[in-house]
């Protein structure tokens, strides 16, 4: 008897001191967590030190320290797999920060979620790939040696560890999943969120917090309402002066024959002109200088800067804005449905069959289904490209692309739409690869820049100097097969030049400017020189009317809202209009406009 009660009362003593060594450890976690997060952040390793968001922000880490004690049941192990995810996660934000200068958010999940070769080859860019396998090698051995040599921490048939895995397996799953207790432990005013600046919001309470409140807010991405009277107060808007056409063009569409339709997305492409010290870029950009000569064009807003590539495409090929949708930032992946409307859907009506063209695995951003939801026809991938295809750059080359382009239109039989992204342009730049060093050590860089933004500029404009040799060759080609053709060109944001921007910027005038990308629209020489900034959610429309082909009521209101906005200061005029299109957008996407545009204006006539 007195055996067994001695047996009992150790262990008892046992697993408090278990339970106590837990705790323990689990707190040492959540300061190692912090002294990271600081550490990223620049700022005193013991600021807002033992907050909520103190705890809230190791949260995450806690429950896969805890799963991994349950599962493998070694401390050691736990231990060092938890603390060396968290430091690779604190070094992808430190990474990010450094060249793009935003922190890691839930956003960065989706790229995880959709992780393949063509993504490891875009982030191993960004680290030393032979360093990572070593340390993942290094790794895998360790925990292997440690699971057969370290004693294991729960006895065999525990309670204890039983009922620990049950309770942090739920509490998993609801951060995961963005449950109802995950929303209350990070809710907006328990980690003082603030929306507009998500580095006020991380400094409170730590990268994770700020990940889970958006993973959390993501799920209720698409659900947003519908104000019936912004809507009609848009329709009741008169249309200014002189409205006709959107672009000013003679259409190139006639009974018999309908012009093929090229649309170019040039990664991180613009013009530097707009930088401080770079005084003319004619020589750089000779094809989009004559291109703006002879077209419409100017600057377009872009939805997304340095990154994000898929934000302005989705704007471009559905005349959605994104700020329709303020909790989507990557709609290819947020926006799961059977059929996406987009431009594939107008030019189908009017018999084109529609190519997407991207050097590039289909899977990446989650393109080869968004595409099919689209309707494309067949998207040609990094596999549909010849083995020896010409690679530039950390990818194939803008040559490559200009080659599948050129092939399609060669061998179509009917109207086509191509729409193409090319890769080559794509950061980091600083040890970006060159083809051609003695065209890319010619080209012109202000004096007095220092050796490193030098050589970033340098790499960078040789690679959209590609892009702009390139687009002028397609254009010759269109322009030798004697049929009608639009062209339409456009940057998808700005390149992140890490040492350009920090030292030298924008010049005075193009302050503010960041968002601003070069396009245009050719159609055929059939078109008047005119310059003007428009949404790239207007571009589609744009294309449309070069092309002379009839625009659907969706597409009506867009080039409605273009003419309105048009060199309009009139800020509340400017945001009726931007209210009106954000919720017919809404109504668009969920395939409702064309039932719901009549009821409303009825409604509203009714009153």
């Amino acid at each position: 008897m007195s055996n067994r009660l001695a047996r009992n009362s150790f262990e008892f003593k046992s697993a408090i001191f278990k339970t106590a060594f837990l705790i323990a450890l689990c707190f040492v976690l959540a300061c190692f967590v912090w002294v990271l997060d600081r550490f990223c952040l620049r700022v005193e390793l013991t600021a807002y030190i033992f907050s909520y968001g103190f705890f809230a922000n190791a949260l995450p880490f806690i429950l896969l320290f805890l799963l991994l004690m349950v599962l493998i049941n070694r401390v050691t192990v736990a231990t060092m797999v938890t603390g060396l995810l968290a430091v690779a996660i604190y070094f992808a934000d430190h990474q990010k920060l450094k060249f793009l200068s935003i922190p890691i958010s839930f956003d960065d999940v989706f790229l995880l979620d959709n992780l393949d070769a063509s993504t490891v080859h875009l982030l191993s860019r960004y680290v030393d790939r032979w360093y990572l396998l070593v340390a993942v090698l290094f790794l895998v051995a360790w925990i292997s040696v440690s699971i057969l040599r370290e004693r294991a921490f729960f006895r065999k048939r525990s309670l204890v560890r039983l009922l620990l895995g049950a309770a942090v397996l739920f509490l998993s799953v609801t951060l995961v999943a963005g449950g109802k207790l995950a929303s209350d432990i990070y809710g907006q005013g328990k980690i003082r969120l603030v929306p507009w600046a998500p580095m006020l919001t991380i400094l409170h309470s730590g990268l994770m917090s700020s990940v889970e409140y958006w993973n959390v807010a993501y799920r209720q991405a698409l659900v947003e309402s519908i104000d019936s009277h912004a809507i009609k107060a848009f329709i009741d808007m008169p249309m200014p002066p002189a409205a006709g056409s959107s672009v000013g063009t003679t259409p190139v569409s006639t009974d018999n024959q309908r012009p093929d339709i090229v649309i170019i997305q040039s990664e991180s492409f613009f013009d530097p002109v707009i930088l401080k010290d770079v005084d003319n870029t004619d020589a750089l950009l000779p094809n989009l200088h004559r291109a703006l000569q002879h077209a419409t064009g100017g600057t377009m807003k872009a939805p997304t800067f340095g990154g994000g590539t898929l934000r302005t495409e989705f704007e471009v090929l559905t005349g959605i804005p994104m700020k329709a949708y303020p909790k989507v930032d990557f709609p290819y992946m947020q926006i799961r449905q059977d059929h996406i409307p987009s431009l594939v859907d107008v030019l189908h009506g009017d018999g084109y069959k529609a190519y997407a063209v991207h050097a590039n695995g289909g899977s990446f951003w989650n393109r080869d289904m968004a595409f099919k939801e689209m309707g494309f026809d067949r998207f040609l991938t990094l596999a549909d490209f010849p083995k020896n295809a010409k690679s530039d750059g950390w990818f194939l080359s803008d040559e490559a692309m200009t080659d599948q382009i050129i092939g399609l239109l060669d061998k179509s039989l009917s109207p086509s739409f191509v729409f193409a992204i090319s890769i080559e342009g794509h950061g980091p730049y600083e040890h970006v690869p060159v083809g051609d060093m003695e065209k890319r050590n010619a080209i012109p860089v202000p004096a007095g820049w220092p050796a490193r933004a030098v050589n970033e500029y340098r790499n960078y404009v040789y690679h959209i100097g590609n892009a702009d040799q390139q687009m002028g060759r397609l254009w010759a080609y269109l322009e030798s097969r004697h049929r009608p053709y639009v062209l339409a060109f456009y940057g998808d944001h700005l390149p992140g030049l890490q040492y350009v921007y920090a030292i030298h910027g924008f010049d005075d005038q193009s302050e503010g400017q960041y968002e601003f990308v070069p396009w245009f629209v050719l159609a055929g020489g059939h078109m008047a020189s005119r310059q003007k900034h428009i949404y790239a959610w207007m571009l589609g429309g744009e294309v449309l009317a070069a092309a002379g082909l009839s625009k659907p009521p969706y597409y009506q209101a867009t080039g409605k809202a273009e003419q309105i906005l048009m060199g309009n200061n009139d800020a509340e005029k400017i945001s009726t209009v931007m209210h009106g299109i954000d919720f017919m957008s809404r109504l668009y996407l969920t395939g409702k406009f064309d039932e719901e545009m009549p009821s409303i204006e009825a409604q509203e006539r009714a009153k």
